[in-house]
């Protein structure tokens, strides 16, 4: 369903700022709400497009907004403009602006999926800038469909009005059902010899009564062949809970009263129960949680990508920001009915003035799940892509996801494909599952397939919280353990060491965290600068390209806390065989806003074509700094170009660095340049640099 602000701006034009009678993309610019109060009275109405988009919104984050003003006067007719020869669109001083997008391309295969109108929505700019958000690029996108929906997938409504219903178990258990019979990737692990986890919680243990359970220590039980057992995913937050710690082990292994656990641990309970499972595992329950020693913890996080890959289900916590909440919720029943209006076409090139069409959110997957306070921590990524096997508890529906399916409670039969994005899907379609053994010996795994894979799990990685920051690479240490199985590499403190040398050229975007914080690289060693693991900030990775490379890795060194070595490591450098260049770092301000450029040789690195006031070379800092005249005047800091350009306008990436000793051989990482500019690159060119090997540390 849709209110009546969308229907009335779709349908009549209202609030109508621009047009743009562009051929290959015509566009109609429309104003929507008028303030905060109407848009979060919308989206309470179940309204298809303003309920995703106020829902990406933090609770605090929204409070915010409220005490910010609920009303933001409209103004139109104020010379808005939409793109034109590459220029920035530029909107009214509105609240939200809604921007209908014809796509006529066939290339991205929008046609070919039905796509005929992409609709997005975000906060209108003025109201952006000056709004309290930390996070301020919330934005809807959804796909305006000629016809029922069919194509893409038309919802199925439910009744129910809590995800605690008969309706929702019924969805539920088809799924796993289906699942375990006919899907051979996710039987993998039960086909394969049994394992489990070193402690499991005992649910049904015949001495105990229904609201007691138990710790056990698996190697001391007579364990029933092939026993299955599910796993807990769920957010710590602030809330206090009983934990495992020496002090209650005793106790533990006697019996816990299920009236003493948090409520999300009880629901778990029940959950397996009614899976016919007799055992549990969750993290703060069968690992030790002593901070004074982390011996136990160590040994554990070292097994975690076996906890998830061999266990039958993961019961996903996805609606709670911590343990007390729970797995159920009330909820909408409105939000299943799928959005059908009929829309004003004129000038959007599709031959029909009004057309009869379907609303569907294209995040719908990505903010449900993607986006979800459980999908937030680090820890879970891991537990994600690892269990054959997800049931997710939204605060909304019911979803489920495994490696080969993607449901919900609106879409039973499956997620449409087009709605379905991001790293899981990718990563899960790969086939996790262990090779059978009669598999064909000559059947290899194109190890690219997988290291493209890992670079968006990177990138998804570093837009997730950990309440430790040094928790950074062994949250990721599963991942990269059943990585090393299918690609045989060896794994470099979060980077393969077949691709090293691009790897090495990530970049921290805008400086800044997933809540908008400004990146750090902490005071307690956690990797060498030349990794990415060694920053707090979002990451963004390149291509795999090894060809006309002017970089080599030598040597390469790292100190490990263990043997394991996808964990926790004290030390270590690379030693990069290079041809640097010395430079001064410029830096100028336009009120607060930072212009950095590279100086060589006396000359600012920067197009002569390009405006005063535009950017020469684009560089990325690792982490911001307001001065450089401490370097300049040392004549400490050095590029190095990466690669030649073998075609026009490829952009290039070098490696910006300071020397930490007086024979400037020892560097540290600070970030990296970009330019595809021809005269920028003639101006960063070292062919008459002497090559040599530095280390960077």
């Amino acid at each position: 369903m849709l209110c009546e602000i969308c229907i009335d701006a779709l349908h009549d034009r209202k609030g109508w700022v621009s047009s743009d009678q562009d051929e290959s993309e015509p566009t109609i610019l429309l104003a929507h709400h008028e303030s905060i109060a109407s848009l979060e009275a919308s989206a309470l109405e179940a309204c298809e497009i303003c309920h995703p988009f106020w829902s990406q919104i933090d609770e605090d984050e929204r409070s915010r907004l409220r005490d910010f003003g609920t009303q933001w006067a409209k103004r139109q007719g104020t010379g808005a403009k939409l793109r034109a020869n590459g220029e920035k669109l530029e909107t009214f001083d509105g609240l939200v602006t809604i921007c209908a997008i014809i796509n006529l391309g066939a290339e991205d295969g929008m046609k070919a999926a039905g796509m005929d109108i992409l609709l997005s929505i975000s906060l209108e700019s003025d109201f952006r800038d000056e709004c309290p958000l930390r996070k301020k690029d919330v934005t809807g996108a959804y796909i305006v469909q000629k016809g029922t929906g069919e194509n893409l997938g038309k919802k199925t409504s439910f009744l129910s009005n809590t995800t605690a219903s008969e309706e929702s178990w019924a969805k539920a258990t088809t799924w796993i059902e289906t699942c375990c019979s006919n899907h051979q990737a996710c039987n993998a692990e039960a086909a394969a010899e049994a394992w489990y986890p070193t402690r499991l919680l005992d649910l049904s243990a015949p001495d105990l009564d229904f609201d007691t359970l138990r710790l056990i220590v698996t190697s001391d039980e007579a364990l029933e062949c092939k026993q299955r057992y599910t796993t807990l995913s769920h957010c710590w937050g602030s809330a206090q809970f009983v934990q495992l710690k020496k002090s209650t082990y005793g106790q533990f292994r006697k019996r816990i009263q299920l009236s003493d656990l948090p409520k999300t641990f009880r629901e778990a309970v029940e959950v397996t129960r009614r899976l016919g499972i007799r055992y549990l595992w969750i993290d703060s329950l069968c690992i030790l949680q002593d901070r004074d020693d982390l011996s136990d913890w160590l040994v554990e996080a070292a097994l975690m990508h076996k906890v998830y890959s061999h266990s039958y289900c993961n019961i996903a916590a996805a609606g709670s920001q911590d343990s007390s909440k729970g797995l159920f919720f009330k909820r909408d029943s409105r939000l299943s009915l799928t959005a059908d209006v009929t829309i004003c076409a004129e000038g959007l090139g599709i031959g029909e003035d009004y057309v009869h069409c379907t609303i569907i959110d294209l995040e719908f997957w990505s903010h449900a799940i993607g986006q979800c306070p459980l999908n937030k921590r680090g820890w879970v990524l891991q537990e994600r892509l690892l269990s054959p096997r997800v049931l997710y508890f939204g605060r909304d529906q019911l979803y489920w996801e495994c490696r080969d399916h993607a449901a919900a409670e609106c879409y039973p039969e499956g997620l449409p494909e087009t709605l379905r994005n991001g790293v899981p899907a990718k990563f899960k379609r790969l086939n996790l599952a262990v090779p059978s053994s009669d598999a064909d010996p000559e059947e290899t795994v194109d190890p690219f397939a997988y290291l493209r894979i890992w670079n968006s799990i990177v990138r998804s990685y570093s837009d997730t919280h950990l309440t430790k920051a040094s928790d950074k690479l062994i949250a990721l240490s599963g991942i990269a353990k059943d990585f090393q199985t299918k690609i045989n590499d060896t794994y470099v403190v979060g980077m393969w060491h077949s691709t090293l040398e691009s790897s090495l050229l990530w970049h921290v975007s805008r400086q800044s965290q997933i809540d908008g914080s400004p990146s750090v690289r902490p005071e307690l060693y956690r990797a060498p600068t030349f990794s990415w693991a060694s920053i707090d900030g979002r990451i963004n990775t390149t291509g795999l390209n090894k060809e006309n490379l002017l970089i080599e890795v030598v040597d390469l060194h790292l100190d490990h806390v263990s043997e394991d070595t996808t964990g926790l490591v004290t030390g270590g450098y690379l030693d990069l065989k290079c041809q640097p260049g010395s430079f001064q770092m410029m830096v100028n301000y336009i009120g607060e806003l930072q212009q950095l450029f590279l100086k060589v040789g006396g000359t600012i690195v920067k197009s002569k074509h390009k405006k005063d006031w535009d950017n020469g070379v684009l560089v990325h800092l690792d982490v911001g700094q307001r001065s450089f005249d401490n370097e300049n005047t040392a004549g400490s800091l050095y590029y190095v170009p990466s690669q030649e350009q073998t075609t026009a306008d490829d952009p290039l990436s070098y490696l910006l660095l300071v020397a930490v000793d007086e024979t400037q051989t020892t560097f540290r990482r600070i970030g990296i340049a970009v330019t595809a500019e021809a005269e920028e690159i003639g101006l960063l060119s070292t062919v008459d640099k002497e090559v040599r090997t530095i280390r960077i540390v």
